[in-house]
């Protein structure tokens, strides 16, 4: 609008300076017509050629915007330039061509006005001259220009200034707003000067308290109903080794045995007997396997015991041995082999459910997983004695059919977020490009080694 409004006035100006010009073209001409007549009557009749241009030279000198020819006897047309004795040419900027073009009057390069002298063939023939009015046009029009610049400056910068004070505010709460969706629980916002936007940051500050209440009280509830859930998997997959195993191996030597007693029977008989008995051991052992990868997935044995990459590497082997037709792409860049018993279940379970609904969910046919370490969330305070703490960063992208935003979350994703939620990190999910889902998990952590000297750091110091 301010850029409209600008041409606006601009087109307006030239129009009302063009009419100006015509206005005080014609008029300077008829003063100088007026006073041509005069002067030619005060001089001597008959005068020569050059006395004519000698007395015209020196008392028009003060004419404006006028231009004065002498026709002689031959009617050739002589200029006559005006002398201005002695004074200074008067400061002015000389306008370009295209501007002179623009405001030259319609009626510029008519015949003129035409003054005989007494006693003479001679005459003196006067023309219209814009240029120098058209110069001060410039000048007045540059001016105004340059002030119309400077006032447009002045209003844009107070208005950036007052756009910043009311926008910094608003741009402060969407990052409040986003941090609070990630699962940073200490996000607040600044309150603002302005009363309006003041009343929404304490709103904003009282809300994230609250939720923030509430998500400790939700976090404290689902630890203890992950801690039961998980006591509930360990006491299945003991179940499940402990009596599916034995029963299975017993089966196994059972139908081995049949087969071994087959010899004494005639062969027909032992035959079928055969059959019957390898198809039991073929039934047995996908039983086992079965039995091998329900284990497994309800309660991975090797946490605490074999380093996470190398469990992690185990769980993302059995997904491919399952699924021959993914594609799964795994970087895992640890310094540590272990982050404790809970954050090490944590990535793994995350990593086991991400899997699934990428697969299951998704119909994805590739998979990538990146799992490396950072530097902490500045949002998460962790303790950890010397301050040594590290962010275990991990993403996990498909090419599936992706999420549909009008559909609630479900349970694998709910659940995967309150773990991590419920171990201080940090939760994000959206699109992958081209297609597919994206999740984004940073939770703080700190090695076990780290944790052990500094252990032994506060042991000493305590000692001390």
């Amino acid at each position: 609008m301010l850029l409209l409004a600008s041409f606006a006035a601009a087109a307006i100006a030239v129009v009302n300076g063009r009419k100006a010009v015509a206005i005080e073209t014609t008029s300077s001409a008829e003063i100088a017509e007026r006073y041509i007549r005069g002067l030619l009557r005060r001089i001597p009749t008959e005068i020569p050629l050059m006395g004519l241009h000698a007395v015209l030279s020196r008392e028009t000198f003060h004419l404006r915007h006028a231009q004065l020819h002498i026709r002689d006897y031959s009617g050739a047309l002589i200029p006559v330039t005006r002398m201005r004795l002695n004074e200074p040419e008067p400061a002015s900027r000389s306008s370009p061509k295209w501007f002179q073009l623009l405001m030259t009057p319609q009626t510029e390069g008519a015949a003129g006005r035409l003054v005989l002298v007494p006693g003479t063939q001679m005459a003196v023939i006067i023309s219209g001259e814009p240029i120098d009015e058209i110069d001060e046009k410039w000048n007045e029009l540059s001016d105004l220009a340059m002030i119309w610049l400077t006032v447009v400056a002045i209003l844009l910068s107070g208005l950036f200034v007052i756009m910043g004070r009311i926008l910094d505010p608003l741009v402060d709460l969407a990052h409040g707003l986003k941090a609070l969706e990630a699962g940073s629980r200490e996000q607040r916002v600044t309150v603002s000067r302005t009363r309006e936007l003041a009343e929404i940051a304490t709103t904003f500050n009282s809300l994230a308290a609250s939720l923030d209440q509430v998500r400790e009280e939700n976090g404290t509830l689902y630890r203890q109903i992950m801690a039961v859930q998980e006591e509930e998997r360990r006491h299945i997959a003991g179940e499940l080794h402990d009596e599916a195993g034995p029963c299975l191996f017993a089966i196994t030597v059972s139908a081995e045995s049949i087969d071994r007693l087959t010899a004494k029977l005639a062969a027909a008989d032992a035959d079928k007997i055969r059959s019957r008995s390898r198809e039991i051991l073929e039934v047995a052992e996908r039983l086992k396997t079965m039995n091998r990868a329900l284990l497994k997935s309800l309660s991975p044995m090797s946490i605490g015991k074999v380093s996470l990459p190398s469990l992690l590497d185990d769980l993302v082997k059995e997904f491919e041995r399952r699924h021959s037709g993914i594609n799964i792409v795994k970087s895992i860049e640890l310094l540590s082999p272990s982050y404790g018993e809970k954050i090490d279940l944590t990535l793994y379970r995350c990593i086991q459910e991400g899997l699934t609904n990428a697969i299951r969910h998704g119909r994805a046919n590739s998979i990538s997983i990146l799992l490396n370490e950072g530097l902490p969330n500045k949002t998460v305070s962790i303790a950890h004695g010397d301050g040594g703490g590290v962010s275990v960063n991990l993403s996990i992208r498909d090419n599936g059919v992706g999420l549909d935003p009008s559909a609630e979350m479900g349970f694998g994703l709910a659940a995967m977020r309150e773990r991590v939620l419920s171990v201080n990190g940090t939760w994000v999910v959206g699109s992958n490009w081209p297609a597919g889902v994206a999740i984004s998990i940073s939770i703080p952590a700190a090695s076990i080694e780290r944790a052990k000297t500094s252990i032994r750091h506060s042991q000493v110091q305590a000692a001390q």
